[in-house]
């Protein structure tokens, strides 16, 4: 039941009408609930790798904040760290075809996230609920963000106090989920047919649609990931839970640090704040911080897959955090779009099925730079006119929003019947020209896999 599902359409609804019916002591545990039948749609043996999850993490937290010793609490904290990796190890690296639980690289990492806060001093959640809603809350299960313990935790805890029929919270939501809905199934899908085409057989292709695939599949991941987000943030929303911002107009950086402050900031922070300043950051010296940045980025890169070309994608942008031009005199323009082709071309080394494709690609972009297979990309003169005019629509609201202007408060400033209007044309848009049909599977996120 992902959520572009018509499933998701229904139980959505159904979710956040009961939810305001009931006493306000049973929310927690009917969203509970809820996140336990979204994540059974999957497989209900997803929703036991999620229990079983839950459950230790519940009790290794009081365990190490029942230590009083500091040695013996460093030994429960890597103790705890260790089976948490090596529960995500088993799923994510193992041969045996076993099938991956949805979320686990989200909720596994969640999880140590918070078992270090608890280390460093906050106090474990002792009610069982409020902590297995806190691993389980559907919006944000299978592709994060990665919430924060104290954030998401006082949130959940207030659900039993505060009033949740809020018309302002429901419209900004509801905008949320249609612009994710916008992103991901007129823009990102529709990319994803010439980009998979070429991928698969890039042998077949010359270098200008090589080069093109290439350039829109930064657009494909980012409105993707960033549409799931949207999704994400507008269904908790309306539930009353304000999740964490996971993009900020990525493609507007104009270093590659600044890069990964804007992009996918839940996992670019928690790495920060748990691996790379426990390893010491920047506080031992240069060839010290070199170090701890290229482990962060490579443990990156192998937090997304097993393949190489995941690790060299991930020491690409370790080198490319070493090797800055933040601090070069360069126009501002001139290093966004190097930063940005920057991205783009680790881009590829991600997207690639090894790094032998890769070098084939760059092989053909390099000598035989021609359009060679036009109608093998599988796209229509009019699709092409679509994808275009998306891009420049999701370019145009990141640029203005760089500017700060604000576009949903210039949207709701509007006359009610011009936002409905707006409203009713994004969702007869989504619906006529979305990607659907047996040949795409618009269920599946690119993250989900990772």
């Amino acid at each position: 039941m992902g959520f572009t599902s018509l499933a998701f359409l229904v139980f959505f609804p159904a979710v956040f009408l009961i939810y305001l019916l009931i006493p306000r002591r049973a929310r927690a545990v009917w969203l509970l609930a809820a996140s336990y039948a979204f994540c059974i749609s999957f497989g209900a043996e997803y929703a036991l790798a999620l229990f079983l999850s839950t459950l230790a993490t519940y009790f290794l937290g009081i365990l190490i904040e029942s230590r009083k010793e500091t040695q013996i609490k460093k030994l429960c904290i890597a103790a705890a760290v260790f089976l948490h990796v090596l529960f995500l190890a088993f799923f994510k690296y193992n041969r045996l075809q076993i099938l991956l639980p949805v979320g686990i690289s989200f909720y596994t990492f969640q999880a140590i996230g918070y078992l270090a806060d608890v280390y460093r001093g906050m106090a474990a959640e002792r009610n069982m609920v409020d902590f297995a809603l806190f691993q389980a809350f559907f919006p944000k299960l299978v592709q994060g963000p990665i919430e924060r313990s104290d954030s998401l935790l006082e949130q959940i805890r207030s659900l039993r106090q505060r009033e949740l029929f809020d018309m302002q919270r429901i419209r900004e939501g509801t905008v949320l989920i249609l612009w994710g809905l916008f992103q991901k199934l007129m823009i990102a899908d529709r990319i994803a047919i010439p980009v998979n085409a070429v991928y698969r057989q890039f042998g077949a292709f010359g270098g200008v649609e090589i080069l093109l695939v290439t350039v829109l599949y930064a657009f494909q991941i980012y409105c993707d990931f960033a549409g799931y987000t949207d999704i994400a943030r507008g269904a908790a929303r309306i539930l009353g839970i304000e999740l964490k911002k996971n993009f900020m107009r990525p493609y507007l950086a104009d270093s590659v640090q600044d890069f990964w402050r804007r992009w996918h900031i839940s996992l670019s922070s928690w790495l920060r704040d748990y691996l790379y300043i426990p390893l010491g950051g920047s506080r031992k010296g240069r060839l010290r911080k070199y170090a701890n940045i290229m482990i962060t980025f490579l443990i990156s890169g192998i937090w997304h897959g097993t393949g190489f070309h995941f690790l060299a994608w991930g020491g690409l942008h370790g080198l490319g955090q070493i090797f800055d031009i933040k601090n070069i005199k360069l126009p501002g323009w001139l290093k966004r779009v190097l930063v940005f082709c920057f991205a783009d071309l680790a881009w590829m080394v991600f997207r690639a099925n090894s790094l032998g494709d890769v070098k084939g690609m760059l092989l053909i972009l390099f000598t035989d730079f021609r359009l060679r297979d036009y109608k093998g990309m599988e796209l229509a003169v009019f699709e092409w006119a679509l994808v275009l005019a998306g891009i420049l629509l999701v370019m145009a609201k990141d640029i203005l929003e760089e500017k700060g202007v604000c576009i949903r408060e210039c949207l709701f400033r509007q006359a009610w019947l011009v936002r409905c209007l707006i409203y009713t044309a994004m969702a007869v848009g989504i619906v006529i020209f979305g990607v659907y049909g047996a040949a795409y599977d618009t269920s599946q996120f690119l993250y989900t896999k990772f």
